[in-house]
């Protein structure tokens, strides 16, 4: 699958969830607009509903016990003046007679016979029966603090309730339930505001007065029996935004966002490791070409030095004899070296695979090592020294991968060179740990490469050196070995600068 194909679907399945969810988060917030329109209309439907259920009472019926009989006494004051009325009414003759009875200002201000009237029997009923009326009238009138004379004023008997003496607990406790009823579950705080001086006469436990006074669920506030100097409003404040969204649709929107984060997922996932297969697949192809390359050449060779050792005039020459010979058994150790190399990596790389520790000097086997390389590094007219310090502990370890490893090591640093190398080789011991430094001063690692280093098949760019050979197994083998022995290796290095790998072993 071509690069670009897979960035191209990458981008498109990109745009595809950033458009879902730009589209859920829209559906989500029509819903939430539409849910708080909803709600609005749910709370106004209550509060009509509980002014209606205000002016179908009495205005005994939502005052105090005091006032309920104050206000029984006017409505008692009220009867007995319209009882008073019918008897003039109904008796007029009499009570406008000028000789019979003299009336006060008002009709029912006071009824008094004169003194020379002639009264029957009737009317002389009729007029204790309203003089009566009159007295029980005046005393009821004078413990209320009113006039004993006249009819009691009809806005006193209409509206003896202020604003003040209205029952708030009731109104409140009418509000929650209406509210219920029409599908609002959020719990609000109720209050009573006095318009014109923005004073709060009531508002209930827990409520935030600044809240209500700027909230903007406020509505007029009339109840009959109720004439208040200043306008009255019922306000609500509720605790949070009231966002009601249906539990369905809370459960639906969370569970498109998580499908489309789970996709999204799942699909960069699978294209990054198509990408990863992708280099896999390159690393292998450069792995194959080049131990093909490795393979070819010792074989081809060897092959070349056996037709050589065919050839009867050579044979004479036993010189020339041992030198093909020599050729032969070097190319045949060389593919041996690489086929073990193969061999122990892939055994390596397997969960199962153990070691075979003992104690091992570490010291002697780096000197072995540099004898080793020491041809090689004066065939490049370099130089390999060694600062070896006290190790203070037994090391245990294998010794075959241990000297691997730094073969390994050395070898690299002398490939990875485009002038004559310059290796160091330190060890020390340090908190419990054996300490190996091999630093050298080749062409560097860059930045970008210093994290992939260890991976399998990967090699990095060798800049201006060419034709270096290798698989990118050899430090991937070094790290394998470290870590089945416990320990950690690490690096630093600068391009042009050379590389220093430090590698630390726990000491017994």
């Amino acid at each position: 699958m071509k690069r670009q194909f897979l960035i191209l679907l990458s981008t498109l399945f990109a745009l595809a969830a950033i458009s879902l969810v730009i589209i859920q988060i829209s559906q989500t917030k029509r819903s939430a607009k539409m849910s708080d329109n909803l709600f609005n209309i749910s709370v106004n439907n209550a509060i009509d509903e509980v002014f209606n259920q205000l002016d179908q009472m009495k205005v005994e019926d939502y005052v105090s016990e005091k006032e309920r009989y104050r206000l029984l006494r006017y409505r008692r004051i009220d009867d007995m003046n319209e009882k008073m009325q019918d008897i003039i009414r109904s008796n007029s003759e009499l009570f406008y007679n000028e000789h019979k009875v003299h009336l006060g200002v008002s009709a029912q201000d006071s009824a008094i016979p004169l003194p020379k009237a002639q009264l029957n029997p009737d009317e002389v009923h009729v007029l204790t029966q309203y003089n009566t009326l009159l007295n029980a009238r005046n005393r009821m009138l004078s413990t209320l603090g009113g006039s004993q004379h006249g009819k009691a004023n009809p806005l006193d008997i209409n509206n003896v309730v202020d604003a003040s003496k209205f029952n708030y607990p009731l109104l409140d406790s009418l509000i929650r339930e209406e509210l219920i009823i029409n599908g609002v579950d959020v719990e609000p705080h109720v209050g009573v505001l006095m318009g014109e001086a923005d004073t709060l006469i009531y508002y209930s436990a827990g409520a935030n007065p600044d809240e209500l006074r700027n909230s903007a669920f406020k509505y007029s506030f009339h109840p009959h029996g109720i004439i208040p100097d200043e306008s009255l409003y019922v306000v609500l404040a509720f605790p949070s935004t009231p966002i009601i969204l249906s539990s369905d649709t809370n459960l639906y929107t969370v569970i498109s966002i998580c499908m489309i984060v789970l996709i999204s997922a799942l699909f960069f996932f699978s294209v990054r490791t198509i990408f990863y297969q992708r280099k896999l697949d390159e690393m292998k192809t450069d792995f194959i070409n080049n131990m093909t390359h490795e393979i070819k050449t010792p074989i081809a060779t060897i092959s070349l030095a056996c037709e050589m050792l065919e050839d009867e005039s050579i044979n004479s020459d036993i010189s020339t004899r041992r030198n093909f010979i020599g050729i032969i058994s070097n190319e045949n150790r060389r593919m041996r070296i690489l086929i073990e190399t193969l061999l122990q990596s892939a055994k390596m790389s397997g969960k199962k695979y153990t070691l075979t520790p003992k104690a091992i000097d570490l010291n002697s086997i780096v000197q072995t090592c540099i004898h080793n390389f020491q041809l090689t590094i004066e065939t490049r007219h370099g130089s390999i020294q060694s600062r070896l310090g006290t190790i203070e502990g037994t090391l245990f370890a294998d010794e075959l991968h241990i000297t691997n490893m730094i073969h390994n090591l050395i070898d690299n640093a002398i490939k990875y060179s485009d002038k004559e190398p310059a290796i160091t080789i330190s060890t020390h011991s340090e908190a419990g740990h054996a300490i190996l430094e091999i630093s050298d001063n080749g062409i560097g690692i860059a930045k970008e490469d210093q994290k992939h280093i260890f991976e399998k098949f990967y090699r990095v760019s060798t800049g201006d050196v060419h034709n270096v050979k290798g698989f990118g197994i050899g430090l991937n083998y070094v790290s394998q070995v470290v870590a089945l022995h416990k320990g950690t290796i690490s690096l630093t290095s600068e391009l042009g600068q050379g590389t220093t790998f430090t590698i630390s072993l726990p000491l017994d």
